[in-house]
């Protein structure tokens, strides 16, 4: 059986890992690509001696101007590219050195987190049995439980009065001279018409007997809205005898572990919550440098693709050919080394070619791989996937499954389904008598939360008619 933690932290080492594998190829990348622009440069000093040996010195002379004027503008553009790239790759260390400061300080967090509740978990029978003998404490559950069905009870009856008024308003509402008279206020102190419009009103009205389908109507849709605010402060009273239970659970572990265990964790969950934040914020500017220096990386940036126009327009040029050419059919030893030299050079560039286009689609395809990754986790983390409760039964999910997500063999909605399958939430020890239902238990094993801004259990109320209604907790 695996933790929610231990699995989460598996795989966050794993993108970690897939981060410095992508972070040591855009640095090949960029060698190989570097490499590729001095051979281009070398190769055009070659054709330069291969002019200056076979021709004269005015068409050697022009062929060298315009050799070197590609050239300088190549150059030119290079240092400008080298620039930025030096300041962009800047911007990455610091932003990955900030990660990674941020990640070790979670960890150290989450180690403090797990071990207080742990702490907590182990003194769950110790405050069970203190509180089975607490008379106080059986009352105000008593209450509590009270209050709680009740607030149930006015939920669902506001439900239903709302379902009532939905399908037996339908005839009212479908009725275009009702609606129009209702809409008027006809009948009410806030109808202002006079003279004519007021006498065809009222024509209406006797035509439809509006005054008594207006008292029906009227209470039709006024008893859902009196029965929904009847809901509401019946909730708010369950919360509020929810929250005294709470304070008699915390207080009682309190005293069993000498420290505030729940405000601890609470304290703890909040920093880490903070972290977190930071983190996917950092992670979306990483991807935005990571995209742009993959593109330094691969020499798809502009100012690279100007340099690599220059060059190659100036090298394929009608004249160049010619002199390699001639050089080939001529018996000179001269100028068969300098062609040997092109020919080498351009062999070696057709080498850092292929070489770049390899690392490029491997550099594509561990992004891919790594976004997957950072889907898994941030869905991990929106579904508390890491918290102390939180175990999953398959153990492939850290070993084989983890491997072959990296790897690129299933994708992350794959190994994100595995994962719900095998999904459990394992309850904390004891009979429940001192965190019934979850009651000021801290969120991560399992509790409601904060209420009002304090670190002590809450009421959880649920979505239904008009933004109000009751829930309890998960069964515990």
């Amino acid at each position: 059986m695996l933790t929610g933690r231990q699995t989460l932290g598996t795989i966050e080492q794993s993108l970690a890992d897939l981060r410095r594998e992508e972070a040591e190829l855009t640095k090949s990348i960029e060698r190989s690509t570097r490499a590729l622009a001095d051979f281009q440069e070398r190769q055009s000093d070659a054709y330069r001696d291969l002019a200056r040996f076979r021709l004269d010195t005015d068409a050697a002379g022009t062929l060298n101007t315009r050799l070197d004027s590609a050239a300088r503008e190549a150059r030119r553009l290079l240092d400008k590219r080298s620039a930025d790239y030096k300041v962009l790759g800047e911007q990455w260390r610091q932003s990955e050195t900030e990660r990674s400061q941020l990640q070790k300080k979670r960890q150290e967090l989450d180690a403090a987190r797990n071990t207080a509740e742990n702490q907590m978990d182990d003194l769950m029978e110790v405050v069970d049995g203190r509180l089975e003998q607490d008379s106080a404490y059986l009352a105000q559950r008593e209450t509590t439980e009270t209050a709680i069905a009740t607030a149930e009870a006015a939920a669902e009856k506001a439900r239903t009065s709302e379902q009532d008024r939905q399908q037996k308003g339908k005839a009212y509402e479908a009725d275009p001279l009702f609606i129009y008279l209702w809409r008027r206020g006809y009948g009410t102190p806030h109808y202002a018409h006079r003279g004519l419009v007021r006498s065809l009103d009222r024509w209406v009205a006797g035509l439809i007997r509006y005054q008594d389908a207006r008292a029906n109507y009227a209470m039709l849709t006024g008893i859902p809205e009196h029965m929904a605010l009847h809901a509401e402060r019946c909730a708010e009273i369950a919360a509020a005898e929810q929250q005294k239970l709470a304070e008699f659970s915390r207080n009682a572990m309190t005293d069993a572990a000498g420290t505030d265990l729940v405000a601890e964790i609470e304290t703890l969950s909040g920093e880490i919550d903070r972290i977190d934040g930071e983190l996917d914020k950092l992670d979306r500017q990483i991807e935005t440098l990571s995209s742009a220096f993959a593109e330094f990386s691969s020499g798809e940036d502009a100012d690279f693709r100007k340099a690599e126009d220059h060059l190659s327009v100036s090298l394929q040029a009608d004249e160049l050919k010619d002199l390699w050419r001639a050089a080939r059919e001529t018996p000179s030893p001269e100028d068969e080394k300098i062609v040997q030299r092109i020919e080498d050079l351009q062999e070696r560039i057709d080498q850092a070619a292929r070489e770049t286009r390899q690392d490029r689609e491997l550099q594509r395809d561990i992004g891919r791989r790594r976004a997957e990754l950072s889907e898994v986790i941030k869905r991990f983390r929106a579904r508390g996937y890491g918290s102390w409760e939180s175990t999953f039964s398959d153990e492939s999910l850290t070993t084989v499954l983890l491997g072959e997500l990296v790897k690129g063999a299933i994708t992350g909605a794959d190994y994100w389904a595995r994962a719900e399958r095998s999904h459990r939430r394992r309850k904390p020890r004891g009979r429940s008598v001192a965190f019934p239902k979850g009651v000021g238990l801290p969120k991560s094993m399992g509790g409601f939360g904060t209420s009002g801004g304090s670190s002590r259990g809450g009421f959880r109320t649920g979505k239904s008619f008009g933004g109000t209604g009751f829930r309890t907790g998960d069964t515990f």
